[in-house]
């Protein structure tokens, strides 16, 4: 009746109750992740949810639809809604296809609408593995707008909310992050960033020993993947350039173990919370120092390998030892074992004709676990290379 009488409400009304929705929808998959930075960054999600939806484009509309559908779906255990959402779902990347060859490409829109289709595929992908083929294209947009689009506004926004993802995409594809190159780590926290803060009161020590942490675990995907080039060459490698090597990862060692220290108290004061909500503050420590341990064990295990590959070497140059075979190189098959395989992501369509299994998607709050680890919760144990936090089991 509503929509036959006075459509115009109708409309809006559902405008409405779908924002609202939103927020629930943060709040219960990301609840302390996003607390960390609300109140640091000039625009939060519902700031721009709210203050732009108007002027969204369709691509973006879907992608909060399917999300908060799928959440319903989830909950309620609705097979309907769970497939309703994988056709908004489609729908929003037929409109993102279309945004991309527009002007708009480069838009804080454009990357919103991808980040939240790429935030389904994690949620409900057709295989693990399609959300880092999503996310590689989210990457290209990051770096095509370049580390300037992101110092402030919704773009800031953007990159905090979504670099534990960059980070656990470079670990799977075994390449270096572009998030721990000078130019981004110098825009996710530096002494200036952390002084404006504080001078504007959004301030927390909390939040930037946080964001200073993020910076030494960015560099961490480029020393593996260096690291793998080295010790399975087949070629002689310049050996003051592995001694570089390791310098750098004892300095980015050393760096977490500071940042660990700091991050001591398991309930922080108030002072050093700052100000993101206190009722967040011990999951924050707990998971920040949790991915930091990750990270300190990965550049312990990079060392040994790298010190023992520099004596090896030596000792080869030394006494004419032809030293291993490449066959018998154990870092090569983890390597090849780690590597992606080729685009296997079926269809959205696909996806939407099959029956959800409504098993897979209990999965609580571990995207908010995973994102305080920054990306470091990515690396597998078996080393297949599948992100541990989808809710997909393929």
């Amino acid at each position: 009746m509503d929509e036959d009488f006075a459509p115009n409400l109708a409309v809006e009304a559902i405008n409405i109750q779908t924002k609202e929705s939103f927020e629930r929808w943060l709040d219960y998959h990301f609840p302390s992740y996003v607390a960390s930075f609300n109140s640091r960054v000039d625009v939060s999600w519902m700031d721009f949810v709210r203050g732009k939806w108007s002027s969204f484009p369709q691509a973006l509309i879907w992608g909060v639809r399917a999300l908060i559908c799928l959440r319903m779906g989830a909950a309620e255990g609705n097979r309907e809604a769970i497939m309703c959402a994988r056709h908004m779902y489609s729908r929003g990347i037929t409109h993102l296809a279309g945004l991309l060859r527009t002007p708009a490409v480069l838009s804080d829109e454009t990357l919103a609408a991808a980040i939240l289709l790429g935030g389904y595929e994690v949620l409900d992908g057709s295989t693990d593995r399609s959300w880092i083929i999503h996310s590689q294209g989210i990457r290209q947009l990051f770096c095509a707008r370049g580390p300037s689009a992101h110092t402030r506004g919704m773009g800031r926004t953007l990159m905090l909310c979504w670099r534990p993802y960059i980070v656990a995409d470079a670990f799977i594809n075994a390449v270096p992050c572009f998030l721990g190159d000078p130019e981004w780590t110098q825009i996710l926290m530096s002494e200036e960033i952390a002084r404006a803060e504080d001078e504007q009161d959004r301030g927390s020590p909390l939040g930037q020993t946080m964001d200073y942490a993020f910076n030494e675990v960015a560099k961490c995907p480029g020393y593996l993947a260096t690291t793998k080039n080295i010790v399975s060459s087949h070629t002689n490698v310049d050996l003051a350039m592995i001694r570089r090597l390791i310098n750098c990862i004892l300095q980015s060692k050393g760096n977490l173990e500071h940042f660990h220290g700091i991050l001591g108290e398991i309930h922080p004061p108030a002072s050093f919370v700052g100000v993101i909500p206190s009722m967040y503050a011990t999951t924050l420590v707990q998971g920040s120092r949790d991915g930091i341990s990750f990270a300190i064990a990965l550049l312990d295990q990079l060392m040994t390998v790298l010190q023992s590959y520099l004596e090896r070497t030596t000792r080869s140059v030394m006494i004419g030892s032809p030293g291993d075979k490449p066959e018998q190189d154990p870092w090569r098959l983890v390597a090849k074992n780690q590597s992606v395989e080729p685009n296997t992501t079926q269809s959205p369509r696909l996806k939407e004709l099959e029956d959800p299994d409504l098993s897979t998607y209990a999965i609580g709050d571990l995207l908010d676990k995973f994102s305080l680890t920054m990306g470091m919760g990515s690396l597998s144990p078996d080393a297949c290379g599948c992100p541990q936090f989808s809710a997909h089991k393929a």
